[in-house]
């Protein structure tokens, strides 16, 4: 196949709905075509990179690169996000997805883009590692409260009394203990560029709340049957803000979720959740980066974990 690159605002009409429904088909789930626009939009430079393949004038393949700004050890950085890697069935195979991405990534390393991040799916994440064209940063934790356990479980609805009572315990036990410290990052996103467009994406249905001295943003849904509040990210990072987003939740919006969850990697505790265990966690969330400007980025710095302010705010998913 031949791949061309196109930014977001060169695309006909003809080329965003045969995107937009390769994408259906790929990941089996429906998406508004508006959403589906405002996901490579609504980024500090106004549109995305797409690299496509077409087959009789529709879409067959496709990966797009949406721009993003870091801070990397102060020094503001530009980065792009891999996502919605999709190759339409009859036109799968390792030379089509690696001409693809080579196409792709080498695209973005000449229009100077720093370094590249992404949230690959199990499928994804093999081809990407082992082909050479990121490497695994590690998989992200999972922090949750049950709110409402029979809302989780519905065998155990009985227990909602106790787990509404420990949650509200839990958050109030843990803000005694939780530091006020702000902790910061050797690699963060830019807030200024990133928070002001990161959450008009998708459905744009976001909450930035106030809680106390902190913001935070959320997103009340239904996600695999489960009403859960996501805290998709909190300004600053401290446990004392984390427990205040939990707080502001339980207090404001508790008859509309069973469960709250965060996603992110933390070096800290007594953030009013409680960590699962990798081993119960729902799911696995990859996350991978690879360099493409030596000069300005350390690989060794870019793959660990820890150096990373991530969380829902750097994924696609909700």
């Amino acid at each position: 196949m031949q791949f061309v690159v196109k930014k977001t605002t060169e695309l006909t009409e003809e080329q965003k709905l045969s995107m937009h429904k390769l994408f259906e088909e790929v990941y089996g789930k429906e998406r508004a075509l508006d959403a589906f626009e405002r996901q490579y939009t609504q980024n500090c430079e106004g549109y995305s990179y797409h690299t496509i393949a077409e087959v009789e004038g529709e879409i067959v393949a496709s990966n797009t690169m949406v721009p993003s700004r870091y801070f990397v050890n102060g020094e503001l950085r530009r980065f792009v996000n891999s996502i919605d890697t999709m190759v339409a069935k009859g036109h799968r195979g390792i030379e089509n997805f690696y001409d693809m991405i080579k196409t792709s990534f080498g695209d973005a390393a000449e229009r100077g883009y720093d370094a590249v991040y992404g949230a690959p799916n199990d499928n994804s994440y093999e081809l990407f590692t082992k082909l050479g064209f990121m490497s695994d940063v590690g998989k992200l934790d999972v922090y949750c409260l049950p709110y409402r356990v029979g809302g989780v479980k519905w065998k155990l609805k009985l227990l909602n009394p106790c787990s509404m009572l420990f949650s509200r315990l839990w958050a109030w036990t843990s803000s005694l203990f939780a530091s006020k410290r702000v902790t910061h990052f050797h690699i963060e996103k830019d807030a200024e560029s990133y928070n002001a467009t990161r959450y008009k994406r998708l459905d744009g249905n976001y909450v930035l709340a106030q809680a106390g001295t902190t913001t935070f943003a959320y997103k009340v849904m239904e996600h695999e049957g489960v009403r859960t509040a996501f805290i998709i990210d909190v300004f600053d990072k401290s446990p004392k803000n984390f427990c205040k987003a939990v707080s502001h939740l339980l207090k404001h919006e508790s008859k509309n979720f069973d469960l709250i969850l965060y996603v992110g990697h933390l070096p800290f505790g007594c953030t009013g959740l409680v960590k699962l265990p990798a081993k119960y966690a729902p799911k696995e969330f990859n996350f991978t980066a690879g360099v493409f400007n030596k000069d300005t980025i350390n690989k060794k710095e870019l793959l660990n974990l820890d150096n990373w302010d991530v969380n829902l705010a750097s994924y696609d998913l909700i």
